[in-house]
């Protein structure tokens, strides 16, 4: 690929697929990732977790689930919640191990708090992460979710519920002020700083075999200011900037390439 011979690189540093190798950890994604981490190891009953879209919630998620221990924890990661009801009970049972094939509704809630309970008998706590939440356009999905919060295992809740979506998620839950008060931590992904901006893409471009020096500083300077420190926004400026600079043989990528790159997504 000329791309990649003409930078030198052994792949594409700022695909905005999710690749835990490229994941740069700002001190937002830190938080997130301690916060979230202990409101599972605390058992909370719901957590929150929500950012502008390219804003790395999922890879969040992702490393959090990475580093929990699976002899402790039974982890059901549904990245497309939109689905009635009685399919995602059935989905979330399926994470756990077992194929839920009754119709009924009352039958699949029941079948999955046995289920929970089973696990939560073993000392192992179960954990729902439900990525683009926002995409649940009937709140009596998560009333019903919520539901099985009331079921408890030793005083302790029987599983914790991590939802996870864009900024207007904080607006729907409003309308469920059951599910608000379950809700045992909050946090909002930030967007990068501007003095975190040259370190991330000079870790990407490390990781995919480059150097920081590509981009000179009246470029990086220009992805500062367009992108307002979304990493999604990001990789694909810096991405086609790369891919402009290759085509036109530059040595390094400037503020004219920042630029045309920016008019041509625009």
């Amino acid at each position: 690929m000329q791309y990649l011979e003409h930078w030198h690189l052994k792949s594409l540093p700022f695909d905005i697929t999710t690749d835990p190798a490229f994941f740069y950890e700002s001190k937002g994604h830190k938080e997130a990732i301690a916060r979230i981490s202990f409101a599972v190891e605390t058992q909370k009953a719901i957590v929150l977790l929500t950012g502008e879209y390219g804003s790395g919630k999922t890879v969040v998620c992702e490393t959090v689930i990475s580093r929990l221990p699976p002899e402790r924890y039974k982890i059901a990661f549904i990245t497309n919640p939109r689905m009635d009801s009685i399919d995602l009970a059935r989905e979330i049972s399926f994470k756990f191990g077992e194929d839920i094939a009754s119709r009924s509704i009352y039958d699949v809630h029941h079948a999955l708090n046995i289920l929970l309970e089973r696990h939560a008998a073993t000392g192992k706590h179960c954990v729902v992460f439900l990525d683009e939440a926002q995409l649940i356009l009937d709140t009596s999905i998560l009333e019903d979710i919520r539901l099985l919060l009331n079921h408890q295992f030793q005083r302790q809740f029987i599983f914790t519920l991590v939802l996870v979506g864009q900024t207007e998620l904080r607006d729907r839950l409003k309308s469920i002020p059951q599910m608000t008060q379950r809700i045992g931590m909050k946090f909002h992904i930030p967007n990068l700083q501007d003095d975190e901006v040259p370190d991330y893409l000079a870790h990407r471009l490390a990781v995919a075999g480059g150097t920081a020096e590509i981009f000179d500083q009246p470029a990086i300077s220009e992805i500062v200011r367009l992108s307002h420190g979304n990493p999604r926004e990001i990789n694909s400026l810096a991405d086609l900037c790369l891919l402009i600079g290759s085509l036109t043989g530059k040595e390094r990528i400037g503020q004219e390439e920042v630029l045309e790159a920016w008019k041509e997504r625009a």
